[in-house]
């Protein structure tokens, strides 16, 4: 028999498709997107945009340097800035996987900031990076069902569906991780300093930008910089526009079939041998071979 959510799921790939393979699309509001796979999907790279991550059905394995970590239904990631890791699905036709992806708007953040006044605590090192799945509670349950239903009609969403999102986003700020986030909003913190980094890396990544370039832009000595990224993101300041121009340079090449050479000038590399050895040992396959190194090629 099935339930309740069971029949909604049903009616949203109707609207929406969800194929058998792996995809995404938009939804009736822009800062949502849905993502599915019918086919298991091995470990590789990929850049998660800063947001929250919600699994409808199925789970996905994460993993940032030494750390594991499974999402799923009861578990949801909170981003507070775009994240480089290794991420592996596990799902079939008749176990497919499904899921939401809903943008965490700066300006929103600055706004609950203001009315929910000063963070209670600091982020500390077990989660200000955002990975570590935080538990589902009934609230945040309630609002993404309402979600859901409003994304079955174009005019629900455009006028409930802004609402219940701030609700989303207040109740992952009330969350494990919801000081990270808030830091995020709070004007010149470290983590302000460090998301303004990465937009420049994620701007510009296709110029020579140097770690000097950075510090300069987050106001910051090179050497506090590096510390603080890593802190934030598990990647070195290097680390992770290298990833960015990879991920970027796959999309490239599977997406907009661009030949190897023209997509490693596109995004920054002088020397396409040089781009091919870079690409191999981030995705574990050759530029050639993009399309077997797993995931779409577009950031979520």
């Amino acid at each position: 028999m099935q339930t309740d959510q069971d029949q909604m799921l049903e009616q949203l790939k109707q609207i929406y498709g969800f194929e058998p393979g792996a995809g995404y699309v938009e939804t009736h509001l822009p800062q949502v997107r849905f993502f599915w796979s019918t086919e298991p999907v091995p470990r590789a790279p990929l850049i998660y945009n800063a947001g929250l991550v919600l699994i409808l059905r199925g789970h996905k394995t994460g993993y940032l340097n030494d750390h594991t970590f499974t999402y799923d239904p009861d578990h949801y990631l909170a981003l507070s800035v775009p994240m480089p890791f290794d991420c592996k699905t596990d799902a079939s036709a008749d176990d497919p996987l499904l899921g939401l992806f809903i943008d965490v708007s700066r300006k929103t953040l600055h706004e609950l900031n203001r009315a929910m006044g000063d963070p209670r605590t600091e982020p500390d090192q077990a989660t200000k990076l955002g990975v570590t799945p935080a538990p589902m509670d009934s609230g945040m349950r309630s609002a993404i069902d309402r979600l859901m239903a409003v994304l079955c009609d174009s005019q629900d969403a455009a006028i409930l569906g802004p609402g219940i999102l701030r609700e989303i986003l207040y109740h992952a700020l009330q969350g494990p991780h919801g000081s990270a986030l808030r830091a995020i909003g709070q004007v010149d913190s470290h983590f302000d300093r460090i998301a303004r980094c990465i937009s420049q890396i994620r701007e510009h990544y296709a110029e020579p930008i140097s770690i000097d370039d950075m510090a300069q832009t987050a106001g910051m000595s090179s050497a506090v910089l590096h510390r603080a990224f890593k802190n934030v993101t598990g990647a070195s300041p290097h680390q992770y526009l290298t990833a960015t121009r990879l991920n970027r340079a796959k999309g490239m090449i599977i997406a907009d079939g661009l030949p190897v050479a023209e997509a490693a000038r596109q995004v920054g590399y002088d020397s396409a041998a040089h781009f091919s050895r870079a690409f191999r040992k981030h995705f574990g396959v050759s530029p050639r071979d993009a399309r077997d190194a797993g995931y779409s090629p577009i950031d979520i």
